[in-house]
């Protein structure tokens, strides 16, 4: 009997045992997704335009290599230097496109011929599209006029426009983006220079194309090209990674730094910038694409507009002075306010109200929409915003009332009590030398006696 239920405790035991591991095992399988693809990327950042916010951030300080990312600010300066040229051409030289060794440059390139007559616009294609390489070479000789030195003052230009965009964790060595000594940024830098590459319209339009068809040139026939980024289209990758949300911008990567992704993407009111930095390869996938896409989700879906404050709701009331009709008046706000938030947060429990009154009470006649004081809403002791607090209804005077408003405040006024005062000393004096005088006139009488 005694063995009987023993056995019945242990098989119970193991059941709840099962029971919790299993839910252990559901639970960490419903968490790990994210947390693999966030733990597989060396930093990572969201950008909300509108709203100047950075809504999430994962390492953003932490530097790193800049990989291809110095690709948008290769083109954001040349396409400042460029903009009233894109239709100009430029003639291929072997300096152009040919290391010191005699070998082509290294990485991605479209493959320019010496003696090639280039369109400026084509370069930028080539750039923004392919990751080309050679592109990013040829646009440095474009944009400095073919300078022998045109290389090292387009990176020099690249460091000045860095410093004026508050870029402080940034410095550039070449225009490629290939790894090299002293080549860093962060996420939140890449999401300063991605917002400005956003920002124009010719290089976002590029980025966000499938494809580009380069005219034939003097030395070669016409040219497909198809964008890199495996978030617009990648044919090796069989759209695996497709996201119709994302505006183009630039992905790449090298071995040692990994991959990189920055992409925007709008919703109906809202824009954002996504980074990605040094991802790595999950089971044979892209870690950059897959995180933007997750990102790109909670961006558009947990963050957006919020009405914190309605003109509806009454929130205090104020005394009223010189009426029969009101003792009190109610303040509303005079407006409503609406703020960007996550929605998941709870206005009434995870917000701060509070109001100030400019006067202590209102004298009639008041009017509708009469400013009293101002309502504030706050979150952790940081002010996110206020609305000014005005009279809900009006309130006539008491025009009797208002006499013996006057009377009162004449009656207590300081001229007034002043001159009782003069009144009563003056009386009393006059009392006191008719007293004395008299007392005189008597004692004189009775000398005469």
């Amino acid at each position: 009997m005694v063995r009987h239920f023993v056995k019945i405790i242990i098989a119970a035991a193991l059941m709840l045992l099962l029971a919790v591991c299993s839910f252990a095992t559901d639970s960490l399988d419903a968490i790990s997704e994210e947390d693999k693809t966030i733990s597989a990327v060396a930093s990572a950042a969201i950008y909300n335009i509108e709203n100047d916010t950075v809504v999430f951030s994962y390492n953003a300080d932490k530097v790193l290599p800049t990989a291809s990312f110095a690709k948008m600010m290769t083109a954001v300066c040349a396409y400042e230097l460029l903009s009233e040229r894109l239709d100009e051409t430029i003639t291929v030289e072997g300096r152009m496109i040919y290391n010191q060794n005699g070998g082509y440059v290294s990485g991605r390139y479209i493959g320019y011929y010496i003696g090639e007559v280039v369109k400026v616009r084509d370069l930028f294609c080539g750039l923004l599209m392919r990751g080309a390489n050679d592109s990013a070479y040829m646009l440095c000789y474009a944009a400095m006029n073919g300078a022998d030195d045109s290389v090292d003052q387009f990176i020099a230009y690249m460091n000045e426009k860095a410093k004026s965009l508050g870029m402080n964790d940034t410095h550039y060595v070449n225009q490629t983006g290939l790894d090299a000594e002293g080549m860093v940024t962060t996420a939140h830098d890449s999401l300063k220079i991605a917002t400005e590459f956003y920002k124009i319209d010719f290089l976002t339009g590029i980025s966000n194309a499938v494809s580009y068809t380069i005219p034939p040139s003097n030395k070669q026939g016409q040219l497909v090209i198809y964008n890199e980024n495996g978030l617009k289209y990648n044919s090796n990758t069989s759209y695996r990674y497709h996201d119709s949300r994302v505006i183009g911008i630039n992905s790449g990567m090298t071995p040692s730094s990994g991959n990189y992704a920055a992409s925007a993407v709008r919703g109906e009111e809202l824009s954002y910038v996504i980074v990605v930095l040094g991802g790595k390869e999950i089971e044979g996938r892209n870690s950059a694409y897959l995180l933007t896409s997750e990102l790109a989700t909670k961006a558009l879906k947990e963050y957006g507009y919020v009405e914190v404050i309605k003109t509806s709701g009454i929130i205090t009331e104020i005394p009223v002075n010189l009426s029969t009709d009101a003792d009190y008046v109610t303040l509303v706000p005079s407006q409503s306010l609406t703020l960007y938030l996550p929605y998941s947060l709870d206005i009434s429990t995870d917000l701060t109200y509070s109001f100030r009154l400019d006067v202590e009470s209102l004298d009639a006649p008041v009017t509708e929409g009469q400013k009293v004081g101002s309502y504030t809403v706050s979150k952790d002791d940081v002010l996110l915003g206020s609305v000014d607090l005005v009279t809900k209804n009006s309130v006539s005077r008491s025009e009797f009332l208002v006499v013996l408003d006057k009377i009162e405040n004449f009656t207590t006024s300081t001229f007034f009590i002043v001159t009782v005062i003069a009144a009563v000393v003056l009386t009393v004096a006059y009392f006191i030398i008719s007293a004395v005088l008299r007392n005189r006139r008597r004692n004189r009488h009775y000398r005469r006696r």
